[in-house]
């Protein structure tokens, strides 16, 4: 059975990375390749000495490489169940497959029938990814998922794909559950323990998922090279190349706007400036921070501080990128504000006084391609931490960033 699995292995890692090693083939071309591999293969496993049952798991498995629904796999699969319905991972493939062919229930059933015969990896990380596409999932169904893939992690910590499994769930938490950033750093540590898997580093989406971590961690230099090796696996990911242009577009605009505050007249700046000083002394959130400049804030948190800053220009955002306003302080140091979950439509306008407490400040500098963008930035995770114009924003600013997944991850 050893001989045939190594065989599959080596189909299955072919088949990742086809158009990454045949840079400007067709789907056509892949399905033709793929074929004739799998001829290969199935002739392979026939000269192999294997009872009915082994030898019919084999050949489903190796017709369910690759993510497109085969029948005929599903077909030898349910025959093989038959003959042995006390082998889980016949169950879990033929999970595998009708998964592929969008029956969530049965696959679901499948991998539940898995566990009935064995407690195992495999199932428990594939039974998360199946809740996970739930519609209208509960905030505790969203729990249970990371729960599962951290048990299905304890069973054998050195596996890869269940790290890379528990980091989408966590991924899945923070767009469904709140957008707490300390979640994101869960799904960040999950997936760089999955590093060393060769399965995982095969699919373009586990690079994706780590350049969408990376980007809403405002990490954009670690995002535009995820997303660059997901396109380097898959150059036909359309996704992934909407969201890395994206992304450097929006970068570039923010880098020019700081650089010309705005790109307002002299007058105008004035009179915003002028606004600024006179609103910000009576602006103070609480009485447990100071009120502060921009240069006076530290890399990273400010537990103890706050700061009044007027609003000048803004980026509309491209996708699920945040809203980013472009403000000037006091001391006329302009920079960025990523503002996170806000419906655009009531975000901040020209000329609005914002007071940000706790403010969270990073630098990006990163070139694309001739271009050097270099400017400072404050984070807020949430409107609701913001005051504007001396005014608490209500929650009917807010808008919760949607989860959207398209692969069994």
């Amino acid at each position: 059975m050893e001989a045939g699995e190594a065989t599959i292995r080596s189909l299955a890692k072919e088949e990742a990375y086809f158009f990454k090693n045949n840079l400007g083939s067709t789907d056509v071309e892949k399905q033709q390749w793929l074929e004739k591999r799998l001829s290969d293969t199935l002739l392979q496993i026939d000269s192999l000495s294997l009872e009915d049952h082994i030898s019919s798991y084999l050949k489903g498995r190796a017709l369910n490489v690759g993510n497109s629904y085969n029948e005929k796999a599903e077909s030898i699969l349910v025959d093989a169940a038959k003959m042995n319905p006390t082998m889980f991972e016949l169950w879990n493939e033929l999970g595998d497959c009708i998964w592929k062919k969008g029956d969530k229930k049965g696959a679901r059933n499948c991998f539940e029938r898995a566990l009935s015969q064995q407690k195992n990896k495999v199932s428990l990380r594939n039974l998360s990814i199946v809740m996970r596409h739930k519609v209208g999932l509960t905030k505790e169904e969203i729990e249970e998922t990371v729960r599962i893939s951290k048990e299905a992690v304890s069973l054998d910590v050195s596996d890869g794909t269940s790290w890379y499994i528990l980091g989408n769930a966590y991924l899945a938490q923070f767009f469904l559950c709140g957008q707490a950033s300390n979640v994101l750093k869960c799904s960040l540590n999950a997936y760089t323990k999955a590093n060393d898997d060769e399965k995982v580093l095969s699919d373009p989406d586990y690079y994706y998922n780590k350049a969408i971590v990376s980007k809403y961690l405002d990490d954009y230099r670690n995002a535009i090279s995820y997303f660059t090796e997901a396109l380097a696996i898959d150059p036909r990911f359309s996704d992934c190349q909407k969201e890395l242009e994206g992304l450097k577009d929006q970068i570039v605009k923010t880098h020019g706007l700081v650089v010309n505050k705005g790109k307002l007249k002299a007058k105008k700046v004035g009179v915003l400036m002028k606004n600024l000083k006179e609103k910000s002394c009576s602006q103070n959130p609480t009485t447990q921070v100071t009120m502060v400049s921009f240069n006076d804030l530290e890399n990273g948190p400010n537990k103890d501080k706050a700061i009044n800053c007027v609003l000048v220009s803004s980026v509309v955002p491209v996708g699920q990128t945040p809203f980013v306003c472009i403000c000037l302080d006091t001391q006329y140091t302009c920079f960025a504000v990523n503002i996170y979950n806000i419906d655009t439509g009531k975000a901040p306008k020209l000329g609005d006084i914002l007071t940000i407490p706790f403010p969270q400040r990073s630098t990006v500098d990163i070139i694309l391609g001739s271009e050097e963008c270099s400017f400072n930035m404050l984070r807020v995770d949430s409107p609701l931490q913001l005051m504007v114009n001396n005014r608490q924003l209500s929650n009917d600013v807010l808008a919760p960033l949607k989860l959207t997944t398209t692969a069994m991850t």
